[in-house]
């Protein structure tokens, strides 16, 4: 069951509503698929019903009064359509007469659809539209619960034992402590979901990347850029760029495609000899385990594209960071962390290596 916040403050509104829900629900009932509704009617019930439910989607009539006998606004339900979006990271349906009053904030986000209050079918649409999202609020939920379960065996393991240390910790006010205790979840969090051993699962290639980036207004060590002259990753510190430091970021070529990879890539997922497909197998384990040689590092193709990449360590170019600022819009995607530290050490062992005299060969032999 996949449960739906609704705000309105027209009953009749609210009874279409719900008729659309039970008759989606009936539709929806040999496939195991359920939307409960909670209805409320102003901004005061929505904030008090968020703090202490969860919800998987939310559907707000664009004009909604702050509380019991306030005047509707549409002001209201931009604002709660917006933090409901930034502060719980459901889908937003809003429902208004008047497309016009939409703020330009929720214009064009994947997340928030507008509906016309004026067609007669509105709700029926709303909800085939939240059904549409079924699976990803599925997704979601069980993420969420992976990740409630995650943080509770952080906290009894790492952060109650230590939590007289915090507390005792001298010139930290409560919201510093808030998001100290916050970045020792995330941070262990991180390091437990991706760590290797019982119950956990090998990494899928998508998780490579970050797409969007997340450092959206600016640029980060791992960024990857489409220029005129092809494909490039940013590798200088991160710590430099964001402290201005440097006046030019180091920038390191990336080439796309690797001999042979689509006829690997046919034998792993295609009806090949047993001999093909173990082939297939060494050859991107050789990949994976950056097996290539010390001048490049692989990898994978970036999400929506087929082409395997490779950075090559050895074709460099340096870039004003004001330049790099100023092209954020030809930014491919973000290396995810996981994957970061790898391409940054390899990357340093690269350009530190240190040759020595060649020997003769013969000599050994004398």
């Amino acid at each position: 069951m996949r449960r739906i916040l609704f705000a309105e403050d027209d009953e009749g509104s609210r009874d279409r509503m719900e008729t659309a829900v039970g008759d989606w629900n009936e539709a929806e009932k040999a496939n195991g698929k359920e939307f409960a509704i909670e209805a409320v009617k102003s901004e005061a019930e929505v904030k008090s019903a968020l703090e202490s439910r969860r919800f998987d989607c939310a559907l707000f009539d664009l004009r909604l009064p702050r509380g019991a006998g306030g005047k509707p606004s549409a002001t209201v339900g931009n604002s709660l359509a917006l933090a409901t979006m930034r502060n719980r990271g459901v889908p937003v349906a809003l429902v208004t007469a008047n497309q016009a009053e939409v703020s330009d904030d929720l214009r064009g986000i994947e997340l928030v659809r507008q509906f016309d209050k004026g067609d007669d079918n509105v709700y029926k649409t709303v909800i085939e539209w939240l059904g549409e999202q079924w699976a990803m609020m599925e997704v979601l939920a069980h993420a969420k619960a992976e990740i409630e379960a995650s943080a509770a065996d952080v906290f009894l393991k790492r952060l109650w034992p230590q939590w007289g240390q915090f507390a005792a910790l001298n010139k930290v006010d409560g919201d510093q402590l808030s998001k100290m205790v916050a970045r020792q979840y995330v941070s262990h969090m991180a390091e437990l979901l991706g760590a290797d051993g019982e119950g956990s699962i090998l990494w899928h290639p998508f998780e490579t990347y970050v797409k969007p980036a997340v450092y959206d207004k600016r640029a980060h060590t791992g960024d990857i850029f489409r220029f005129d002259d092809g494909v490039w990753i940013v590798l200088s510190p991160q710590c430099d760029m964001a402290t201005g430091k440097i006046p030019n970021v180091l920038l390191c070529k990336i080439s796309e495609g690797i001999t042979d990879w689509e006829a690997h890539l046919e034998a792993v997922s295609g009806e090949a000899s047993k001999n093909k497909k173990e082939a297939a197998g060494k050859f991107f384990a050789s990949l994976i385990n950056q097996n290539r040689g010390v001048s490049q590092h692989f990898l994978p193709p970036l999400p929506g594209e087929k082409k395997p990449l490779l950075v090559e360590f050895g074709q460099l170019q340096s870039m004003p960071i004001g330049d790099l600022q100023a092209a954020l819009d030809k930014r491919l995607a973000s290396l995810s962390a996981a994957f970061l530290s790898n391409l940054v050490q390899r990357f340093g062992a690269y350009i530190s290596r240190a040759g020595q005299p060649n020997l003769d060969i013969a000599h050994f032999a004398s």
